[in-house]
C-alpha cells in the first residue's frame, strides 16, 4: 500500500508498499463480493479477504467478525482463530484503527506459538504483519525488532531466496524509507527484487512491485536519472501481465507522474495522472478512496501549474469521496484540507479558507494528539487567516498555542511529497 500525497503527514513519508498477509500487491480489481457466502468458516474468511483486498472494508469486517465467531465454536485457541485474528489486525490498520489492531495481532501471535511453535513460518507472518502495524505508529525500534524475527524464520525454514523472504525485505525497508535512511533502505530493495526476479521471473506482478519500490526510494533521494527506468518497467510488466486497465498499473502511472511532478515536468505528469484517475473511475467507481487519491494528485498538479479553479473543483470532489468513504475526520481528509485550505490562503480567499482551516486543526488533533508537532505548522498559518479577517484575538490565542508546541515538541519532518 503506497503512500499517498500527504506532504505534511507522517503516514506518507514513502512511496513503497507494505506487504501484509492478505495483501501482497497492493491493490487488484476483484468481482463485486457476495453478501451472502457460505455459512463456514472459511467461506466467510474467503469472503473477507475479498472485501479487503476491494478496500469494501465495511463488508471485510463484517465477514471476518462472523468467521471469528465461527472458528471459536472449535477452541478458543484453535489456529482459524489466529488467522481471523490476524486477518482483522490487518484491516483495522488499513482502517488506520491502530489501537484496535495491536491486541489482535498479539492474540493471534500467542495462539500460533503455542500451537506451532516459536519458529514456524506462520508466526512470522504474525511478527511481519505485528511489526508494520508498530512501524506505522512510529515505535520502530519494536518494529525493526520484530520484522528481523520474521526474515530470521523465513530464512531459515524456507532459504534465503524465496518471495517470502523478499516481502519482509520489503517491508523492513519501507520502515527505514520512512525514516529517511535511504542508504538502509536501498540494498534491501535491490536484494529483495533479485529474490522475485529468481524466484518468479522478470515479468512477474511482484517484479513490477519491487520496482516500483526501490524506485521510490530512487525518487525521494533526487536519483531521477535512476528512477525512471524502474518506474517504465513496472509499467511494462503490469500491462503485459495484467492488461491495461486495471489498478496495480494505475500505481506504477502515479508514481511515474510524481516522478515528472518534482522536476516540474508537468506536461509529462498530466496523461499519467489523468490515465491511471480514468481507470480507478472505471475499475473501482467515482468514489472509491483510490479514486479520490487520484483526484487529488490530479488536483496537486493543477494547483502547481496555476489552474487554480480547475484544483479547487477536484479538490472539492477528492474530499467527498474520503468523506463518504473513509472516516470524516481522518488523515485523507486532513490531508485535502490541508491543500485545498493553503491553495485558498495563498489566492487571498480567507472567508473560504477560514472553515477549513478550522477543520483541519481538528483533524490533526484527533488522529496525532493535541500537541502533535504538525499543529505548529497549521495554527499559525490559520492564525494568519483570522488575522486578515480581523479576529486578532481568536489569532493571538492560536499563535500562543503553537509556540508552546513547538517549544516541546520534537521537529517535525517534511517528508517530500509523493503520489499513490
Amino acid at each position: 500500500m503506497a503512500s499517498k500525497i500527504l506532504r505534511r503527514y507522517s503516514r506518507g513519508t514513502s512511496c513503497i508498499s507494505w506487504v501484509g498477509a492478505l495483501l501482497l500487491l497492493g491493490e487488484v480489481c476483484l468481482a463485486q463480493v457476495s453478501p451472502f457466502p457460505g455459512a463456514d468458516w472459511a467461506s466467510q474468511s474467503d469472503a473477507g479477504e475479498r472485501a479487503y483486498e476491494r478496500r469494501q472494508y465495511e463488508a471485510a469486517e463484517r465477514f471476518f467478525n462472523a468467521a471469528l465467531e465461527l472458528a471459536k465454536q472449535f477452541g478458543p485457541n484453535d489456529l482459524r482463530v489466529a488467522t481471523t485474528l490476524n486477518d482483522l489486525g490487518l484491516l483495522y490498520r488499513s482502517e488506520e484503527k491502530l489501537q484496535e489492531a495491536e491486541p489482535l495481532y498479539r492474540r493471534s501471535l500467542a495462539i500460533r506459538e503455542q500451537i506451532l511453535g516459536a519458529n514456524d513460518p506462520l508466526v512470522a507472518t504474525t511478527f511481519n504483519n505485528l511489526a508494520g502495524l508498530l512501524a506505522a505508529m512510529g515505535r520502530y525500534p519494536e518494529a525493526e525488532r520484530d520484522y528481523r524475527r520474521a526474515l530470521a524464520i523465513r530464512t531459515a525454514k524456507l532459504g534465503k531466496d524465496r518471495p517470502e523472504v523478499a516481502n519482509v525485505l520489503n517491508n523492513l525497508a519501507a520502515m527505514y524509507s520512512a525514516q529517511e535512511k535511504y542508504d538502509q533502505a536501498e540494498p534491501l530493495l535491490k536484494q529483495a527484487l533479485a529474490i522475485r526476479e529468481k524466484t518468479l521471473g522478470p515479468n512477474h506482478p511482484q517484479v513490477a512491485n519491487a520496482l516500483n519500490n526501490l524506485a521510490g526510494v530512487y525518487t525521494s533521494e533526487g536519483k531521477y536519472d535512476q528512477a525512471e527506468p524502474l518506474y517504465k518497467r513496472a509499467i511494462s510488466i503490469d500491462e503485459q501481465v495484467q492488461g491495461p486497465e486495471q489498478t496495480a498499473l494505475t500505481l506504477d502511472l502515479s508514481n511515474l507522474a510524481t516522478l515528472y511532478f518534482r522536476q516540474a515536468k508537468y506536461g509529462a505528469a498530466l496523461p499519467l495522472y489523468q490515465r491511471a484517475l480514468d481507470i480507478r473511475d472505471k475499475t473501482l467507481g467515482p468514489s472509491h478512496p483510490l479514486t479520490g487519491i487520484s483526484v487529488q494528485n490530479l488536483a496537486g498538479l493543477y494547483k502547481a501549474q496555476g489552474k487554480h479553479a480547475d484544483a479547487a473543483t477536484l479538490y472539492q470532489r477528492a474530499l467527498r469521496i474520503f468523506e463518504q468513504s473513509m472516516t470524516p475526520d481522518g488523515p485523507e481528509v486532513g490531508s485535502v484540507l490541508d491543500d485545498l485550505s493553503s491553495m485558498l490562503l495563498e489566492d487571498g480567499k480567507y472567508a473560504e479558507a477560514e472553515p477549513l482551516f478550522a477543520r483541519l486543526g481538528q483533524v490533526e488533533e484527533k488522529v496525532f494528539g493535541a500537541n502533535a508537532p504538525i499543529l505548529a505548522q497549521t495554527l499559525p498559518r490559520y492564525a494568519l487567516v483570522l488575522r486578515h479577517l480581523g479576529r486578532n484575538e481568536e489569532a493571538e490565542k492560536q499563535e500562543q498555542r503553537a509556540k508552546a508546541i513547538a517549544a516541546t515538541a520534537p521537529k517535525l519532518k517534511t517528508p517530500p511529497q509523493q503520489h499513490k
